[in-house]
């Protein structure tokens, strides 16, 4: 027998408000919606952008770092400069507190004096901890070490196996006078002794690298 559709079937009566329901969802909240995805993905642009922007500006400091480096290490006939920076390194057990240590994060090296940069990360702050107290105080503006001479046989042995004879060490500090890094100058080939002119060009750099070490130290999104 053919199958022949019942014409008698009674449909809800709420099917009828299905139209008005779809008119409401497209023209009341659609454009809501419209709105609120564009006003989320105009905030990720400009999240985006300001990111680039502090990338590019990071990128030219620190041109300007490696600039100023190198100007010094010409103009005066260094061996080597150096910026070190601290840094989180990990935290002890079983607490969570953290290790502080430091790396060398800029280096100019003049002819044949090796590159350090590489093996001078995550070094311990607690082994330089007495060049570290010198530094940190609010009167010192620099510290010149006689390998030679160093009582601290540790230190001593550390900078001899790298062949340092003597070292300038000056204070790198932020605005609000956090001790935040050093500026290093080690003399390999020879004793190395400056003249004071030469001494007070090299912290007066200091200062000047300490503006641009703690540009690109700063967390803006902080802020």
């Amino acid at each position: 027998m053919p199958f022949i559709a019942n014409s008698s079937i009674m449909l809800p009566e709420y099917i009828h408000f299905i139209p008005l329901i779809i008119a409401f969802l497209t023209g009341i909240l659609g454009p809501v919606v419209l709105v609120y995805v564009k006003h989320k993905l105009f905030r990720t642009d400009k999240a985006l952008e300001a990111r680039k922007k502090d990338f590019k500006q990071s990128l030219e400091t620190q041109e300007l770092i490696n600039t100023s480096l190198n100007t010094l290490l010409h103009k005066y006939n260094l061996d080597r400069l150096w910026i070190a920076q601290f840094h989180n390194g990990g935290n002890f057990y079983p607490g969570n507190k953290s290790m502080k240590k430091m790396s060398i994060t800029f280096e100019s090296t003049g002819p044949g004096v090796a590159a350090d940069i590489m093996k001078m990360q995550n070094l311990p702050v607690s082994f330089l901890s007495p060049i570290l107290q010198k530094l940190s105080d609010n009167s010192a503006t620099g510290i010149t070490i006689d390998v030679f001479t160093e009582e601290d046989y540790a230190l001593r042995s550390f900078w001899e196996t790298r062949g340092v004879q003597t070292v300038y060490l000056f204070p790198i500090k932020c605005l609000e006078s956090d001790f935040i890094g050093i500026f290093g100058v080690d003399f390999v080939k020879r004793d190395g002794f400056v003249t004071d002119e030469v001494y007070d060009q090299l912290r007066a750099e200091a200062l000047l690298l300490s503006g641009y070490v703690a540009a690109i130290s700063v967390d803006k999104s902080s802020k």
